[in-house]
């Protein structure tokens, strides 16, 4: 489990609820110096805890596990901010392209069959 990327998805599920260390600290019954950490990927958590974590951050263990992607659009002037923008699926083809690298050539292949499968469900809801 790569710590400093669940840390990450912490940090970033905190700061999307607009709180603190302190207020998630406060939240979680832990200290703001054990958020720290554990936002810096430099501690490992219990279950306990991670669940604590998400009850607080009004998220779920498979977000902060995995991440979620960001949708966000890069242009500060553009108040209108839609997850099916070509801006933003442009944005998530990145981050999948980002994660690909990184990943088996049979973690790839089996990425492509489940984008296959997700396709084709797609395709029938459509008609």
């Amino acid at each position: 489990m790569d710590l400093k990327l669940l840390g990450l998805n912490i940090k970033n599920s905190r700061k999307n609820m607009k709180l603190t260390q302190a207020q998630l600290a406060e939240k979680t019954n832990l200290s703001t110096v054990h958020i720290s950490h554990i936002e810096g990927g430099s501690v490992k958590m219990s279950v306990d805890t991670l669940i604590n974590i998400c009850n607080a951050l009004k998220t779920t263990p498979n977000d902060i596990l995995w991440g979620q992607f960001d949708t966000s659009i890069d242009s500060p002037n553009d108040n209108n901010k839609d997850m099916f923008s070509d801006n933003a699926k442009y944005n998530i083809n990145i981050q999948l392209s980002e994660k690909a690298k990184n990943m088996s050539q049979s973690d790839k292949r089996l990425m492509m069959e489940i984008a296959g499968l997700l396709a084709n469900r797609n395709k029938t809801i459509d008609n």
